[in-house]
């Protein structure tokens, strides 16, 4: 069940037997000459859809865009807002939300720059909503698909094969290259991204995925993504 397919009468229907939420938030931002700007939002829209699909529960409106101010900000496309204006969207988001009757939150997020940001709005409205509950999941790092995406980079072979899977249309594989630079272990300014973090988007992998490979990450996230919904739900 999607909110905006459904009525305020749907809501209502929908609030007198379930109080959660499932939120899917990702980002657009350059994944290569050989991926498509939405891939991280489009991989969370689907795992949520899907999520809401076999569990019976609403999905909220996808948060498309993300935080995206370091590395990625410097490649044609890349859309950022910046940390403190995406604590502020999503605290917003949430409020709204919560006034209608929501208290448990399920965050399904695409992008490693949004997990600060979710964090920060979440101890936010802790301190203000009352009997509720927020979980977030960032399906690249959970451990039980930890041996399956095999520590792929950004825009590397575990994108890559959620793609294959979910877009593959948008895919372009003659365009698939590798770039093996292991990043520095700190924060570089924009002026060194392309130097010490990469000059085509990849970070530290290769483009190497297939379409098994992601349904095999598709599958292994809901399931993780059902626990988390039992575990929020008390």
């Amino acid at each position: 069940m999607e909110l905006t397919k459904l009525t305020m009468k749907e809501i209502k229907e929908y609030l007198e037997r379930n109080i959660t939420i499932i939120i899917p938030i990702g980002a657009v931002e350059e994944h290569s000459e050989a991926l498509p700007l939405g891939t991280d939002f489009f991989t969370a829209e689907s795992l949520a859809i899907e999520l809401g699909k076999r569990k019976n529960y609403l999905v909220a409106p996808t948060i498309s865009l993300g935080n995206c101010h370091s590395i990625t900000n410097e490649f044609p496309g890349t859309i950022s807002i910046s940390p403190r204006t995406l604590i502020s969207l999503l605290e917003d988001y949430l409020k709204s939300l919560y006034e209608h009757g929501f208290r448990r939150f399920l965050f399904v997020n695409g992008h490693g720059g949004n997990i600060a940001p979710i964090r920060c709005a979440i101890d936010e409205l802790s301190n203000i909503f009352k009997n509720s509950r927020f979980a977030v999941g960032s399906w690249w790092l959970f451990d039980e698909i930890s041996e399956l995406y095999d520590n792929a980079g950004h825009a590397g072979r575990g994108e890559v094969s959620m793609m294959l899977y979910l877009c593959e249309d948008l895919v372009h594989p003659e365009r698939f290259t590798e770039e093996k630079i292991i990043p520095p272990h700190c924060y570089v300014s924009k002026d060194l991204v392309k130097a010490e973090v990469t000059e085509t988007g990849i970070i530290n992998d290769s483009q190497e995925g297939s379409k098994e490979l992601g349904r095999l990450l598709f599958e292994k996230s809901i399931e993780v993504y059902e626990k988390l919904l039992e575990e929020l739900e008390g």
